[in-house]
């Protein structure tokens, strides 16, 4: 997804889509649709748990670091206006989901509203929050190793939590730099990225599988630790510790806490950055019919949540959980059918006004500004 994009337009047609990151656009934003897909039965089975806790391990920081790869640290009038678009996105969906709360549920807004995102929305509010302190910590002569302090130093002030996603975005700022220094400096420009060698793709694939098979060896790593309690990325150390213990391991003193919390946030935000440069690997260079859609991921990520919550209320979600094994693969089957449905481009076309609203009257026009001042 990086940041979620909409389909090439004639007045964006300049430079040419690149195949690698549409395919990986698409990709993760499927495992997006199906995470949230099998999210509230996750606990069911162990394949369930086991689905979600490794899509969660690495991608949204795979997501974000593509976001970063895609990002400028300047003012110019493209990046403002694609940040002020992502802002009044977010106010409108989330007017959205109020309608939708009160028209479906009767619920009014809570206390909280405008203040911690609606569901799915964090991520844009988490996006708009990095963008804006781009420019400021690319002035730094280390930016990442800056950015990956602040993430360990983030969960132990207990008060940054949900509210304008600032655990997450703490959480994540590494990867959001790591992507945009990969473009800056030419990390990933080399042949070995561009165009990996089967000993590398075996590699990637191989450490995807691994991590994989120790949730199919440890089926019951749910009863002795909740990862996914941790791999939401929303609370301070004390939280996390205390919501998701590590077997009878739940630290109570400070000293031991934050050390303890540190060291597993490293390792976890190690492992998906490990993580998210294998799929990158393994990713394909060549143009699918996956390409297209991963240009439309905005669609994706902004009308799928509605569906899965309706799909919830319905209870089709939990009914199906609960056929067992076969009930998660047709949930999992289904979130990618319905990645692939809303990437398409009559549905983009349909719900562009709540996709793409026209915001040219918030700007000057640049044509005008250019012929005053020649005058």
């Amino acid at each position: 997804m990086g940041t979620p994009t909409t389909a090439p337009t004639s007045a964006r047609a300049g430079a040419p889509r690149v195949a690698l990151w549409d395919n990986a656009r698409f990709a993760l934003i499927a495992l997006v649709v199906v995470g949230h897909t099998i999210s509230t039965v996750r606990l069911d089975t162990s394949l369930a748990y086991g689905v979600y806790t490794y899509v969660f391990l690495f991608h949204m920081p795979a997501l974000i670091a593509l976001s970063g790869y895609f990002s400028r640290a300047d003012a110019s009038t493209k990046t403002v206006r694609a940040t002020v678009q992502l802002i009044v996105l977010w106010v409108l969906w989330e007017a959205i989901w109020v309608a939708i709360g009160f028209t479906a549920v009767d619920e009014t807004p809570a206390q909280s509203f405008l203040v911690s995102p609606s569901w799915t929305l964090w991520y844009l509010v988490t996006i708009v929050t990095m963008r804006i302190l781009l420019p400021y910590l690319a002035q730094l002569r280390h930016p990442l190793l800056v950015s990956i302090a602040i993430a360990l130093a983030g969960g132990v002030i207990p008060v940054i939590g949900t509210e304008f996603s600032a655990a997450r975005t703490l959480t994540f700022l590494p990867f959001f730099i790591a992507g945009w220094l990969a473009r800056t400096r030419g990390w990933l420009d080399g042949e070995w990225f561009t165009a990996p060698r089967r000993r590398l793709r075996a590699a990637s694939w191989a450490l995807l599988s691994a991590v994989a098979a120790l949730f199919v060896v440890l089926p019951q790593l749910r009863s002795w630790w909740l990862l996914d309690g941790w791999l939401t990325w929303r609370d301070g150390y004390a939280r996390r510790f205390s919501d998701a213990p590590i077997g009878d391991w739940s630290p109570h003193h400070w000293v031991e806490t934050t050390l303890g919390g540190i060291a597993i946030t490293a390792l976890l935000l190690l492992l998906a950055a490990a993580m998210t440069l294998a799929v990158l690997v393994v990713t394909p260079r060549r143009r699918l019919v996956i390409t297209d859609w991963g240009a439309r991921t905005l669609s994706v990520y902004l009308l799928h949540g509605p569906i899965v919550w309706g799909l919830r209320q319905l209870g089709v979600i939990e009914t199906v959980g609960a056929l067992g094994a076969p009930g998660v693969v047709i949930l999992v089957i289904g979130g990618v059918l319905l990645a692939a449905l809303l990437a398409l481009a009559p549905v983009e076309r349909a719900f562009r006004w709540v996709l793409a609203p026209n915001l040219d009257r918030l700007f000057r026009d640049a044509r005008q500004e250019s012929d005053r001042g020649a005058a």
